[in-house]
């Protein structure tokens, strides 16, 4: 029996993740669930995001199962709680994966996690404020070294983005993903991060493992939910040494939290990926969804007025229906992903 810890955090976090573990005891009993507090909600009664007690208990899980948590900008002392658990549980490398289930395609974001400007260093006084933009040795090695194998596994190449012509840490970043692409005999295909935005855009199906610091693969992984038809579908792993945390991309989405219409499709697929991590098959999960989706009864961000009730309900029904076997080739990979992802870590 696996032991996974839920947060759901704030605004539509709740509803989607009750969504998402209705979906995960519908293919496998052999997951607890243990639920704890964190967000804003926390912090005002505690004064932090999360209690140290709830953390000591959640290192003791299998991995982490997140809804969404509101970063208010005028709450002084507030730390994200997103942030505080990946740097707290060494969260070092987020996978994002932006699929487009009617044309049966996806993009791969590889994004480093845990440095960069979301390092939450800087210098400030009343007449300066200076964020660090921290990229160190260790970061830029396991980073790189998660991307190129997960390149390697699934026979393709890295894109690598960076802004290397103007800033000195992409430089040294750069050496050091070259250096181990190299060694291990994957092509490293570069792209300044201005221009590549337009060929995102543009042309988003034959770019490989996409590999960014944090920043940029966090804005990057946003500007290509375009081609999923909505934030609210994209899933993510925060993989650790020791533990991962799976979470959907959108935010807590406060104006619509607690109306039902809220799209749990990012928090179920958030799931199947916990579930091939934990060494389960998330595939069955991925490819009901990919009917589901194709089928057209979606939730208002994708053009649809499904209820996060009726989404839900139309997915497991989905699941009831297929068969064990019965796998599009074009999700192969995704039924391999998380063990590869397991051996990486």
């Amino acid at each position: 029996m696996y032991k996974v810890a839920v947060i759901k955090g704030d605004g539509i976090g709740p509803e989607v993740i009750d969504a998402a573990i209705r979906v995960v005891k519908s293919v496998t009993d052999k997951i607890k669930f243990y639920e704890f507090e964190g967000g804003l909600s926390v912090f005002k009664k505690y004064g932090v995001p999360i209690r140290e007690e709830d953390l000591e208990e959640i290192r003791k899980m299998d991995a982490i199962l997140f809804g969404a948590t509101t970063t208010p900008f005028d709450v002084p002392r507030y730390k994200s709680l997103i942030i505080t658990l990946r740097k707290e549980l060494d969260l070092y490398a987020n996978l994002r994966i932006i699929p487009n289930f009617k044309l049966r395609k996806e993009i791969i974001i590889v994004r480093e996690n845990s440095e960069g400007l979301y390092s939450g260093e800087g210098a400030y006084d009343s007449n300066k404020v200076v964020d660090f933009r921290i990229i160190t040795r260790k970061g830029a090695e396991r980073i790189a070294k998660f991307a190129v194998k997960l390149a390697k596994d699934r026979s393709t190449f890295l894109t690598f983005v960076h802004k290397a012509n103007i800033l000195e840490s992409d430089r040294f970043f750069r050496k050091i993903v070259l250096d181990i692409a190299r060694k291990e005999d994957v092509k490293v295909r570069e792209e300044i991060v201005d221009s590549f935005t337009i060929k995102l855009v543009k042309d988003p199906w034959n770019l490989g493992i996409i590999l960014s610091e944090n920043m940029f693969g966090d804005i990057l992984s946003d500007l290509a939910t375009i081609h999923a038809g909505s934030i609210g579908i994209v899933p993510s792993g925060n993989y650790g040494e020791d533990i991962a945390l799976f979470e959907p991309i959108h935010g807590s989405a406060p104006d619509i939290a607690g109306k039902g219409i809220a799209n749990p499709i990012g928090a179920i697929l958030s799931a199947a990926m916990m579930l091939d991590y934990l060494g389960l098959d998330g595939s069955i999960i991925w490819k009901a969804v990919g009917r589901y989706v194709r089928r057209g009864n979606l939730t208002p961000d994708m053009e649809g007025r499904a209820t996060t009730l009726e989404v839900t309900n139309g997915i497991i029904s989905e699941i009831y229906r297929l068969d064990e076997y019965e796998i599009d080739e074009v999700w192969r990979d995704e039924v391999r992903l998380g063990r590869i992802l397991l051996e990486i870590s």
